[in-house]
């Protein structure tokens, strides 16, 4: 499951012929500005961070491998970057890693490389729901008659001429949740299947535009909107889900005159938090330290007990600058901590 949209580094690896016994990989990256991390230099604010792209072959031993420097200014809102190195034909995957020079690594990733023989130079792109993937045939003896592709239950078969030239394929993907698929291709010939490809897609979309994604994230509002506010949004119609959120977040907006709405960031970048580190046992985005920790932010101090014979286990959690103590307990020993004082403790 997909808690947060924004904020999210994208990457896409694209393969390229470029001999008979070595291809091009390029990978493709849109970064979040606000990924970074950025220092004073004269008037402006400079993020820097460095790509770094390894090969390995199937015995993991590195094959080749380079790494990029970027510098760019904190009014970037979203950073396109590309990368692109020589590899040969044994290559088995790459390792994808991306370092904020003054933060540590922000982003890593592995993947199986696509050897190109039959199809090359393939890309995939996603608007609304329709996803193109455009590839490049060799089929210089003609070997291969057609190709049959599927993902996610959808399938498409198309004819192969003999040639060299690109071709596309069209996929209609709005019954396809937003979630990691792999569009798998087959390509046959008189005698039958003669090569298989697996390429992985991420089908994403405008989260108003998925039922089941909007209607999460109007119910992870429950900390922050009012139940008629909830009400509105939940049943407002597709066209207008877009303007609707903006309108509630607009409200709320600590700064209107910029692109982004820190308050709507922050508040997500809780519930992300809260899904990850309070969901063994319990009930993640949820559960009662959810609900505490969205609205006053990471505790000053936290205090764990464990459980003793005649105590559950429980943890207190101190805000000072709020001047408030909250206490949650283990009742059942599963991991799943109630909040005992809902309006807290003054210091």
């Amino acid at each position: 499951m997909i808690f947060l949209l924004f904020m999210q580094i994208e990457y896409q690896a694209v393969h390229r012929t470029y001999s008979d016994s070595v291809q091009e990989l390029a990978v493709y990256l849109t970064i979040p500005g606000q990924k970074l991390h950025y220092f004073a230099e004269d008037t402006s604010f400079i993020g820097d961070y460095e790509i770094q792209l390894t090969v390995f072959d199937k015995d993991e031993n590195q094959l080749t491998g380079d790494y990029w420097r970027r510098m760019v200014t904190e009014d970037t809102a979203n950073i396109h970057d590309s990368v692109k190195l020589f590899i040969p034909e044994n290559s088995e995957y790459y390792l994808l890693k991306i370092i904020d020079l003054h933060a540590g690594e922000i982003f890593t990733a592995a993947q199986r490389i696509v050897q190109v023989k039959n199809l090359g130079n393939m890309y995939w792109s996603i608007d609304n729901d329709t996803l193109k993937f455009t590839f490049g045939v060799f089929n210089q003896q003609g070997n291969i008659d057609s190709i049959i592709a599927t993902i996610g239950g959808l399938v498409k078969t198309i004819s192969v001429r003999r040639g060299v030239y690109s071709d596309s394929l069209i996929f209609h993907i709005a019954d396809l949740s937003i979630d990691e698929y792999a569009l798998k291709l087959d390509l046959h010939s008189e005698q039958g299947k003669i090569d298989e490809l697996i390429i992985p897609i991420k089908v994403t979309r405008p989260f108003y535009m998925d039922n089941e994604m909007w209607a999460l994230r109007v119910d992870q509002l429950q900390y922050i909107a009012t139940p008629r506010e909830m009400d509105v949004l939940e049943e407002t119609e597709v066209s207008d889900r877009d303007s609707l959120w903006h309108e509630f977040w607009d409200k709320l907006d600590p700064t209107p005159n910029t692109e982004y709405n820190e308050k709507e960031i922050e508040y997500f970048e809780r519930i992300a938090y809260a899904e990850q580190h309070f969901r063994n046992g319990d009930r993640g985005w949820r559960s009662d330290r959810a609900r505490i920790f969205v609205k006053y932010g990471p505790p000053d101090e936290i205090q764990s007990y464990p459980y003793e014979i005649d105590t559950f286990p429980y943890e207190v959690w101190w805000f000072y600058k709020n001047n408030l103590q909250f206490v949650f307990v283990d009742r059942y020993g599963f991991g799943q901590y109630l909040l005992i004082n809902p309006t807290g403790i003054g210091l």
